[in-house]
């Protein structure tokens, strides 16, 4: 197969798109990083590119049932984009981002 066939221009496509799309991640630690932590995700949904939240703001004191937060990532990971809407012009109607948790005890 060479790539000025069709199937070969489509995989040079889906690869170039496989290449062009990124996960990202982002990490906040709470002071020294505890090894006792509860360790908790969900999902935050967002619509039109990350313009529009779906969900509400996520309330650290409540999920960690006013315990301490030990650190907390948000993720756009591979299995986030494949779950995303797409649209025809690039711009995803459906984006959701993964949140991962550490609730500890209070250090003070």
């Amino acid at each position: 197969m060479t790539i000025n066939t069709p199937w070969g221009i489509r995989l040079l496509a889906a690869a170039m798109g496989l290449g062009l799309s990124a996960c990202s991640t982002m990490e906040f630690v709470n002071g020294p990083k505890m090894e006792e932590t509860v360790i908790r995700e969900h999902w935050h949904h967002l619509a039109i590119g990350g313009l529009i939240e779906l969900s509400e703001p996520m309330d650290i004191s409540y999920q960690c049932d006013d315990k301490q937060w030990d650190s907390i990532t948000i993720e756009k990971s591979i299995f986030n984009a494949f779950t995303g809407i797409g649209s025809p012009y690039g711009i995803p109607l459906y984006a959701p981002w993964t949140i991962i948790y550490e609730c500890r005890e209070p250090i003070d």
